[in-house]
């Protein structure tokens, strides 16, 4: 063999062998692509991880630079200047969830900030208030003046537990614990309350201070405005104590509907009418003598049993057994305060609106809820999951009925459930991190 015949086998070997080689380098180039345009398999905790520091975040999208907080968030659209009173409450309860996380080292000044805002020391931002120090419930974030004629008690309310909640958590802070002192004592939860007999508890008030005439009734989240009076009151036979004492001071007190066949106590205004699910959710995580009774915590069981069994009865096609829920917050039409129902009465959530916010706050007494939101993040259908300005998933409402319907935005008083929820899961923060530091 001429040594031309063996430079033509040694140069056909070596291209042979460079296209191998650029064939194997090409494979493992589609192969690398490939698995990073794959979404990543999340584990279940890593997923419930994931849907509470989103919460969170959700939060802080909330706050506005002079640390109160906006109504809720527009998806898709441009922030609201709306602020909303109750929400200030929750959002200085979820600066203590950020900090006892790790997700916020700064939480301290932030709840500061906030504090002195409420409080009218910062010079830009007059927070609009009646004669009697209540707040009104939505104002301009920027300057504190009203945008509705409603000085809303509840919602000063859960404003004023939200502050004691982070004077508790931080209560080594004499800074914040001055500014939760002093907005405590700027409100007269007196004026608040009306015929003790009947468990009148004002609706809203007028600007001089009284009460505008419209009066709720036990049982629902006015709870929270009748434990701020029963505590602020120093005479046993105030009108404040003997309300408390004629119907919150025991569940066996108040009135109660029956759901089913199963005839399941459903705290409520009478046997007719049952409340939305959210009222046992806020007075879990707002009132000590709630979260701290085992006969309310049994009463919260049965709502809950009581929602799932609803949703169980009603013939929906298609329905899944984690698909429950039944709480306020957008809607179709706007804004509902769904509401469970018994046969033959009148349709109290007529769009089939499921709202995992309620499911997650049921979690201090059905910690098994986690496994519903789990399935909820996980449906092939997407219905539950929205996001936060591109890739950050949480859970909110959506319909079975229109299932092409997407909410518009997402109410910060209703989603603060989800938050809280998941904080007390046992292997978050637990039911007792609610439990001790809603003292008051």
């Amino acid at each position: 063999m001429n040594i031309t015949a063996i430079k033509n086998i040694i140069v056909k070997r070596v291209i042979k062998s460079m296209r191998l080689f650029l064939l194997s380098l090409s494979l493992i180039l589609v192969n690398v692509y490939t698995a990073s345009a794959k979404e990543p398999v999340l584990s279940d905790q890593e997923v419930l991880q994931q849907l509470y520091h989103n919460s969170y975040k959700f939060w802080q999208k909330l706050r506005a630079d002079n640390g109160v907080y906006r109504d809720g968030f527009q998806l898709d659209k441009k922030p609201s200047n709306r602020g909303s009173i109750a929400n200030a409450g929750m959002g200085l309860m979820s600066l203590t969830i950020g900090h006892a996380q790790g997700w916020q080292d700064d939480a301290e000044q932030l709840v500061i900030q906030t504090l002195n805002t409420l409080s009218g020391l910062n010079s830009s931002f007059t927070p609009a208030r009646n004669a009697a120090g209540c707040y009104m419930h939505f104002f301009n974030i920027h300057t504190g003046k009203a945008k509705s004629t409603d000085f809303s008690p509840i919602d000063t309310g859960i404003m004023l537990l939200g502050a004691v909640f982070v004077k508790n958590y931080f209560n080594e802070n004499k800074t914040i614990a001055h500014l939760v002192d002093n907005l405590l004592a700027s409100v007269d939860q007196s004026k608040f309350i009306g015929d003790p007999k009947k468990g009148q508890i004002a609706l809203s008030m007028k600007e001089n201070g009284q009460a505008s005439g419209a009066w709720t009734l036990p049982y629902n989240e006015y709870m929270i405005v009748a434990w701020l009076a029963k505590k602020q009151s120093t005479d046993a036979n105030s009108p404040a104590n003997q309300l408390w004492n004629n119907f919150y001071q025991s569940p066996s007190l108040l009135a109660k509907a029956y759901y089913g066949e199963e005839k399941i106590p459903v705290l409520s205004v009478n046997k007719g009418w049952f409340t939305s699910m959210f009222t046992f959710l806020f007075n879990y995580y707002f009132v000590h003598h709630f979260s701290d009774s085992p006969e309310y915590l049994q009463a919260m069981k049965n709502a809950a049993t009581a929602d799932f069994s609803w949703w169980q009865s009603q013939g929906i096609h298609g329905w899944k057994s984690y698909e429950w829920g039944t709480g306020a917050g957008a809607t179709l039409t706007g804004y509902s305060a769904d509401r469970i129902f018994n046969h033959g009465a009148r349709d109290e959530n007529p769009y089939q609106i499921v709202s995992p916010h309620i499911i997650a706050g049921f979690s201090p007494v059905k910690p098994e809820v986690k496994t519903d939101l789990l399935a909820l993040y996980r449906d092939i259908n997407q219905q539950a999951v929205y996001h936060l300005n591109g890739n950050t998933p949480l859970l909110w409402r959506y319909s079975l009925k229109d299932k092409a319907w997407r909410a518009e935005v997402i109410q910060g008083v209703d989603y603060s459930t989800m938050l809280f929820g998941l904080a007390a899961l046992p292997e978050f923060l637990g039911p007792e991190f609610f439990n001790y530091y809603n003292q008051l």
